[in-house]
């Protein structure tokens, strides 16, 4: 198989998949929240506090695009801001308590939807899967 061919079937699953689970987001959960929005609030509500520059650094994006993201989960109620005591120029990020349902609520019927779908696999295709997913992912970072 040629790489071009790789490639492109890689990017239309991928670009499947992502659809799809924005799609369940807003079907399920709340209409007016992104998959990109979402992920960053997983983060907060996994990492803790973190800074808008971490976050831009672990979604490999320029802080510009995640201070557009933060400021409509800020006026969404879904975070809050705290500066930093010691020193006034760096700005926590932390989920408010409707953030955090936010996210419990939206992994649930996450969960669902993709335990529904990987139940056409056989356990062996999805460890195949997935390690070969997390080898890739292992490489693309070296």
């Amino acid at each position: 198989m040629e790489l071009q061919q790789i490639i492109d079937r890689y990017q239309i699953a991928f670009n499947t998949i992502y659809r799809n689970v924005n799609t369940t987001i807003k079907e399920h959960v709340h209409d007016d929240i992104t998959t990109d929005q979402f992920s960053i609030l997983q983060h907060i509500y996994r990492q803790g506090a973190s800074t808008s520059t971490e976050i831009a650094n672990t979604f490999g994006v320029g802080k510009s695009a995640v201070t557009a993201l933060v400021n409509r989960l800020y006026e969404k109620n879904l975070i809050i801001r705290e500066r930093d005591q010691k020193d006034r120029r760096i700005v926590y990020l932390s989920l408010t308590e409707k953030g955090t349902e936010l996210v419990k609520q939206t992994e649930v019927e996450i969960y669902r939807y993709i335990s529904e779908k990987l139940s056409y696999f056989s356990e062996s295709d999805v460890d195949a899967f997935l390690n070969a997913l997390e080898k890739l992912a292992s490489l693309m970072e070296k």
